[in-house]
């Protein structure tokens, strides 16, 4: 896994803060995570793209995307949804195998700026996010559609009814645990307790009853689990 720095949200829950800012990161040339994957394509078969936000990065992110095609590997991107043009043209080239898009609230302006922290920026967030999913849904890509349930930000059913309704046609949503761990870019989410479990479950169920295809949750006790009906 790639992790690129640049981001354009400042989603207060964020775990990986540090990477926020472009300048965080370490500069490398593409040719040298090449050498890695070449060295290890013994035991990986494919290569992922996070961040931070990779698009943002567009020029090496496609550069990295086909020298690992070229090596015979799969390609993961795991995206805020923000540059569909980038994901785009990726899908257009034949660079993607399997999108994993953070949908990070009801698509709507005012709950999206809020998830953000950039409530200026709400509806071009949605547009964007919009625009992504969309693209990833008419070319028939393998789409995983993530929403991080944070207490007191994205933890209702009325929330997750909303989502569930607007990514009907993606392969597999999946509920993630927030955690109070990590680099946390607002340091008062070190005082929310993470969601339970049985809420992860309750609210996967809720997902499954709006249509969506495939429920998992992600918790730290418990690891992936898929929920069902």
């Amino acid at each position: 896994m790639t992790f690129f720095a640049g981001c354009n949200f400042r989603c207060p829950y964020c775990q990986n803060a540090s990477l926020i800012p472009l300048e965080s990161g370490k500069e490398l040339d593409t040719e040298d995570i090449v050498k890695r994957l070449q060295r290890n394509l013994d035991i990986v078969d494919a290569a992922g793209f996070t961040g931070g936000e990779p698009c943002l990065q567009a020029e090496a992110l496609k550069e990295l995307a086909k020298r690992a095609k070229a090596l015979g590997l799969r390609v993961f991107l795991n995206t805020n949804g923000s540059n569909p043009e980038v994901v785009s043209d990726m899908i257009e080239e034949g660079l993607l195998d399997y999108v994993a898009l953070d949908v990070k609230a009801p698509l709507d302006p005012e709950p999206y700026g809020r998830a953000i922290d950039l409530a200026e920026l709400g509806e071009a967030a949605v547009g964007n996010v919009k625009a992504t999913l969309e693209k990833c849904l008419e070319a028939g890509i393998t789409l995983e559609v993530r929403t991080t349930i944070v207490p007191g930000l994205i933890d209702q059913e009325k929330d997750i009814r909303k989502v569930s309704s607007e990514i009907a046609g993606a392969q597999l949503y999946v509920l993630q645990q927030f955690s109070p761990e990590g680099d946390l870019l607002d340091q008062n989410f070190k005082n929310v307790t993470p969601p339970t479990r049985e809420t992860l479950t309750r609210l996967a169920r809720v997902a499954l009853e709006c249509g969506v295809r495939e429920v998992r949750i992600r918790t730290k006790e418990s690891g992936e689990e898929t929920i069902r009906p």
